[in-house]
Protein backbone atom coordinates (compact mmCIF):
# COMPACT_ATOMS: atom_id res chain seq x y z
CA UNK A 1 0.00 0.00 0.00
CA UNK A 2 3.09 2.20 0.80
CA UNK A 3 4.57 1.74 -2.74
CA UNK A 4 1.26 2.59 -4.86
CA UNK A 5 0.60 5.39 -2.96
CA UNK A 6 4.27 6.84 -3.12
CA UNK A 7 4.02 6.23 -6.75
CA UNK A 8 0.42 7.12 -7.05
CA UNK A 9 0.06 10.08 -4.88
CA UNK A 10 3.66 11.42 -4.58
CA UNK A 11 5.11 11.01 -7.94
CA UNK A 12 2.01 11.05 -10.23
CA UNK A 13 0.13 13.37 -7.69
CA UNK A 14 -2.86 11.74 -8.31
CA UNK A 15 -5.21 9.57 -6.09
CA UNK A 16 -7.07 12.03 -3.51
CA UNK A 17 -6.67 11.87 0.39
CA UNK A 18 -8.83 8.62 0.50
CA UNK A 19 -6.70 6.41 -2.01
CA UNK A 20 -4.74 4.79 0.54
CA UNK A 21 -7.51 3.24 2.29
CA UNK A 22 -9.38 2.93 -1.25
CA UNK A 23 -6.29 0.87 -2.49
CA UNK A 24 -5.64 -1.09 1.12
CA UNK A 25 -9.61 -2.16 1.08
CA UNK A 26 -8.63 -3.67 -2.90
CA UNK A 27 -5.77 -4.92 -2.16
CA UNK A 28 -7.02 -7.34 1.04
CA UNK A 29 -9.45 -8.81 -1.15
CA UNK A 30 -7.00 -8.94 -4.41
CA UNK A 31 -4.49 -10.67 -2.02
CA UNK A 32 -7.67 -13.31 -0.87
CA UNK A 33 -7.98 -14.38 -4.39
CA UNK A 34 -4.35 -14.82 -5.45
CA UNK A 35 -3.48 -16.32 -2.35
CA UNK A 36 -6.16 -19.04 -2.64
CA UNK A 37 -6.32 -19.62 -6.89
CA UNK A 38 -2.23 -19.66 -6.96
CA UNK A 39 -2.57 -22.29 -3.57
CA UNK A 40 -5.25 -24.30 -5.67
CA UNK A 41 -3.34 -24.96 -8.68
CA UNK A 42 -0.91 -27.39 -6.64
CA UNK A 43 -2.95 -28.08 -3.65
CA UNK A 44 -3.59 -31.81 -5.08
CA UNK A 45 -0.24 -32.52 -6.77
CA UNK A 46 1.44 -31.19 -3.48
CA UNK A 47 -0.59 -33.38 -1.65
CA UNK A 48 -0.30 -36.67 -4.70
CA UNK A 49 1.31 -39.18 -1.41
CA UNK A 50 -1.53 -38.56 1.01
CA UNK A 51 -4.41 -38.83 -1.76
CA UNK A 52 -3.24 -41.96 -3.35
CA UNK A 53 -2.95 -43.43 -0.10
CA UNK A 54 -5.95 -42.54 2.34
CA UNK A 55 -9.61 -42.21 0.72
CA UNK A 56 -10.99 -38.59 1.43
CA UNK A 57 -13.09 -35.50 -0.02
CA UNK A 58 -10.27 -33.99 -2.17
CA UNK A 59 -12.39 -31.05 -2.39
CA UNK A 60 -11.41 -29.86 0.96
CA UNK A 61 -7.55 -29.45 -0.40
CA UNK A 62 -8.58 -26.21 -2.34
CA UNK A 63 -10.99 -25.73 0.18
CA UNK A 64 -9.19 -24.90 2.88
CA UNK A 65 -6.48 -22.87 0.76
CA UNK A 66 -9.52 -20.75 0.50
CA UNK A 67 -9.92 -20.67 3.97
CA UNK A 68 -6.99 -19.68 5.04
CA UNK A 69 -6.84 -16.52 2.85
CA UNK A 70 -9.85 -15.90 3.75
CA UNK A 71 -8.79 -15.76 7.83
CA UNK A 72 -6.08 -13.67 5.82
CA UNK A 73 -8.40 -11.23 4.99
CA UNK A 74 -10.18 -11.05 8.23
CA UNK A 75 -7.05 -10.22 9.45
CA UNK A 76 -6.34 -7.71 7.29
CA UNK A 77 -9.43 -5.52 8.08
CA UNK A 78 -8.30 -5.46 11.40
CA UNK A 79 -5.56 -3.76 10.46
CA UNK A 80 -7.57 -1.58 8.15
CA UNK A 81 -10.15 -0.23 10.50
CA UNK A 82 -8.01 2.32 12.26
CA UNK A 83 -6.74 3.43 9.09
CA UNK A 84 -10.87 4.07 8.32
CA UNK A 85 -10.54 6.52 10.85
CA UNK A 86 -6.97 8.10 10.42
CA UNK A 87 -8.15 8.95 6.35
CA UNK A 88 -11.79 9.95 7.58
CA UNK A 89 -13.93 7.07 5.77
CA UNK A 90 -17.48 7.88 5.94
CA UNK A 91 -18.45 4.71 7.47
CA UNK A 92 -22.40 4.28 7.97
CA UNK A 93 -25.08 1.38 7.61
CA UNK A 94 -23.51 0.12 4.60
CA UNK A 95 -20.86 -1.51 6.09
CA UNK A 96 -23.61 -3.81 6.69
CA UNK A 97 -22.84 -5.11 3.37
CA UNK A 98 -19.95 -6.84 4.12
CA UNK A 99 -20.50 -10.20 4.67
CA UNK A 100 -22.74 -10.52 1.69
CA UNK A 101 -19.48 -9.15 -0.54
CA UNK A 102 -17.12 -11.75 1.09
CA UNK A 103 -19.90 -14.55 0.28
CA UNK A 104 -19.95 -13.61 -3.05
CA UNK A 105 -15.75 -13.68 -3.37
CA UNK A 106 -15.86 -16.69 -1.37
CA UNK A 107 -18.14 -18.65 -3.86
CA UNK A 108 -16.56 -17.10 -6.89
CA UNK A 109 -12.82 -17.83 -5.57
CA UNK A 110 -13.86 -21.67 -4.62
CA UNK A 111 -15.15 -22.07 -7.84
CA UNK A 112 -12.27 -21.50 -9.40
CA UNK A 113 -10.21 -22.87 -7.21
CA UNK A 114 -12.06 -26.49 -7.53
CA UNK A 115 -11.20 -26.11 -11.43
CA UNK A 116 -8.31 -24.74 -11.48
CA UNK A 117 -7.18 -27.76 -8.28
CA UNK A 118 -7.88 -30.08 -11.03
CA UNK A 119 -6.41 -28.28 -13.94
CA UNK A 120 -3.08 -28.46 -12.11
CA UNK A 121 -3.23 -31.91 -12.09
CA UNK A 122 -2.78 -32.14 -15.91
CA UNK A 123 -0.89 -28.96 -16.39
CA UNK A 124 2.10 -29.12 -14.09
CA UNK A 125 3.41 -25.36 -15.40
CA UNK A 126 0.36 -23.60 -15.58
CA UNK A 127 0.87 -21.52 -12.08
CA UNK A 128 3.71 -19.57 -14.13
CA UNK A 129 1.06 -18.50 -16.89
CA UNK A 130 -1.22 -17.79 -13.92
CA UNK A 131 1.11 -15.62 -12.27
CA UNK A 132 1.00 -13.48 -15.50
CA UNK A 133 -2.67 -13.56 -15.92
CA UNK A 134 -3.51 -12.50 -12.45
CA UNK A 135 -1.24 -9.89 -12.59
CA UNK A 136 -2.51 -8.70 -15.69
CA UNK A 137 -6.28 -9.11 -14.22
CA UNK A 138 -5.57 -6.63 -11.37
CA UNK A 139 -4.44 -3.70 -13.22
CA UNK A 140 -6.95 -4.12 -15.71
CA UNK A 141 -9.56 -4.06 -12.45
CA UNK A 142 -10.27 -0.54 -10.64
CA UNK A 143 -7.55 -1.31 -7.77
CA UNK A 144 -5.56 1.27 -8.12
CA UNK A 145 -7.58 3.58 -9.66
CA UNK A 146 -11.49 3.92 -9.87
CA UNK A 147 -14.58 3.89 -12.02
CA UNK A 148 -14.74 7.43 -12.48
CA UNK A 149 -11.39 7.77 -13.57
CA UNK A 150 -12.56 6.11 -16.72
CA UNK A 151 -15.19 8.01 -17.98
CA UNK A 152 -13.00 8.40 -21.55
CA UNK A 153 -14.67 5.13 -22.04
CA UNK A 154 -18.32 5.74 -20.70
CA UNK A 155 -19.86 3.38 -23.59
CA UNK A 156 -17.69 0.35 -22.36
CA UNK A 157 -17.93 0.31 -19.11
CA UNK A 158 -21.59 -1.78 -18.47
CA UNK A 159 -19.83 -4.12 -20.32
CA UNK A 160 -16.64 -4.22 -18.32
CA UNK A 161 -18.29 -4.77 -15.03
CA UNK A 162 -19.97 -7.27 -16.47
CA UNK A 163 -17.50 -9.34 -17.51
CA UNK A 164 -14.85 -8.11 -14.73
CA UNK A 165 -16.13 -9.45 -11.53
CA UNK A 166 -13.46 -7.61 -9.68
CA UNK A 167 -14.13 -4.18 -11.30
CA UNK A 168 -17.66 -4.48 -9.41
CA UNK A 169 -15.58 -6.18 -6.34
CA UNK A 170 -13.42 -3.62 -5.76
CA UNK A 171 -15.73 -0.64 -6.66
CA UNK A 172 -18.26 -2.64 -4.09
CA UNK A 173 -15.60 -2.85 -1.40
CA UNK A 174 -14.46 0.85 -2.04
CA UNK A 175 -18.32 1.51 -1.37
CA UNK A 176 -19.11 0.12 2.09
CA UNK A 177 -15.61 0.82 3.75
CA UNK A 178 -15.15 3.63 2.74
CA UNK A 179 -17.23 6.30 0.65
CA UNK A 180 -20.36 5.11 2.79
CA UNK A 181 -22.27 4.06 -0.10
CA UNK A 182 -24.25 0.88 -1.12
CA UNK A 183 -22.35 -1.65 -3.43
CA UNK A 184 -22.10 -0.89 -7.15
CA UNK A 185 -25.08 -2.08 -8.65
CA UNK A 186 -23.64 -4.82 -11.16
CA UNK A 187 -22.84 -6.58 -7.92
CA UNK A 188 -25.87 -9.03 -8.42
CA UNK A 189 -24.56 -9.94 -12.08
CA UNK A 190 -21.52 -10.91 -10.09
CA UNK A 191 -23.16 -12.82 -7.71
CA UNK A 192 -24.87 -14.66 -10.51
CA UNK A 193 -21.06 -15.35 -12.18
CA UNK A 194 -19.90 -16.42 -8.60
CA UNK A 195 -22.94 -18.72 -8.43
CA UNK A 196 -22.22 -20.06 -11.50
CA UNK A 197 -18.60 -20.21 -10.70
CA UNK A 198 -19.45 -22.15 -8.06
CA UNK A 199 -21.22 -25.13 -9.36
CA UNK A 200 -19.30 -25.39 -12.61
CA UNK A 201 -15.84 -25.82 -9.93
CA UNK A 202 -17.98 -28.80 -8.33
CA UNK A 203 -19.18 -30.66 -10.73
CA UNK A 204 -16.02 -30.24 -12.67
CA UNK A 205 -14.44 -31.52 -9.42
CA UNK A 206 -16.68 -34.47 -8.51
CA UNK A 207 -16.37 -35.64 -12.44
CA UNK A 208 -12.84 -35.90 -12.15
CA UNK A 209 -12.32 -36.37 -8.44
CA UNK A 210 -12.12 -40.51 -8.79
CA UNK A 211 -9.62 -39.80 -11.77
CA UNK A 212 -6.97 -37.50 -10.71
CA UNK A 213 -5.37 -40.16 -8.30
CA UNK A 214 -4.00 -42.22 -11.14
CA UNK A 215 -2.31 -38.55 -13.03
CA UNK A 216 -0.60 -37.75 -9.27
Amino acid sequence: MVVYTFLVVIVFDRGGPQFPILLFSALLSWRWFTFSIIGSVKSLTGKARIIQTVSFPKATLPLTRVLLGLTNYLWGLVALTPLLFLFHARINVNILWLPFLILVQFMLTLGLALILAIVGVYFRDISNILQFTLRLWFYLSPGLYSIDSLSAFQKYITFYLIVNPFATLFESYKNILVRGEPPNPYIWVTLAIAIGSLALGACHFARKETTIVKEL
